[in-house]
């Protein structure tokens, strides 16, 4: 989650923690809260007042060493 200039970012961590995240770390300095949350819930953590933007984790997954060139 990325946090606003405007909203006290603990209290955006509350809200969140309100709406079924779990909290992993609060990083004042740049904004930014991390932590997990059930699938599905992306529209209402981005409901919560203060929150700029939600940010899915992405995965990538190498094929095998001996896997065929594509």
């Amino acid at each position: 989650m990325t946090v606003d200039d405007e909203h006290a970012i603990q209290e955006v961590a509350a809200g969140l923690r309100a709406r079924g995240m779990e909290v992993a770390q609060v990083l004042d300095g740049i904004g930014v809260i991390t932590g997990s949350a059930p699938a599905g819930a992306r529209e209402a953590l981005a409901g919560v007042e203060g929150v700029a933007s939600v940010d899915e984790q992405l995965t990538h997954q190498l094929p095998p060493p001996d896997a065929p060139v594509q």
